[in-house]
């Protein structure tokens, strides 16, 4: 069985169908961090949340590291 790409139908979907592969995988891609003076967070007008350390931290066993 051929391709059919004298087919106009044949453009139109393949190209509905790769549009949404995309729609459907670009959620689960990592997204690029920003360039902006936010840091991160799009809400914040400093980042100050983007770049807050964690309040506790994980240890094994109770121990302090």
């Amino acid at each position: 069985m051929r391709l059919p790409f004298d087919d106009w139908q044949f453009y139109i979907v393949s190209a509905l169908a790769m549009g949404s592969f995309w729609m459907i995988v670009r959620p689960f891609l990592p997204r690029k961090k920003g360039s902006g003076d936010s840091g991160g967070c799009p809400n914040c007008a400093s980042g100050s949340a983007a770049r807050r350390s964690p309040r506790t931290r994980l240890t094994v066993g109770g121990k302090r590291p």
